[in-house]
């Protein structure tokens, strides 16, 4: 499996249904949405690495395993 953020190898983590959660050694554990997924697919965007890994870090202060929505996207220009 791959990771949604970097594309590196990733281990799928089975989760509540609409989401997908992956453990990324580089990006480490999140939950993104289906939704989510499914627009940046059929856009054809992708996330800003380094921006995305330092929002993660900044949320795991307040919860383990952050969520990503449309709110929390931070795309490559």
């Amino acid at each position: 499996m791959s990771c949604l953020i970097c594309a590196g190898q990733a281990e799928s983590v089975e989760c509540t249904s609409g989401w997908e959660e992956r453990h990324c050694s580089q990006c480490g554990c999140y939950r993104m949405s289906l939704a989510l997924i499914l627009v940046m697919m059929e856009e054809g965007q992708i996330f800003d690495t380094e921006r995305m890994r330092a929002w993660l870090v900044s949320r795991r202060e307040l919860m383990p395993i952050p969520t990503i929505d449309h709110s929390q996207a931070i795309l490559a220009l």
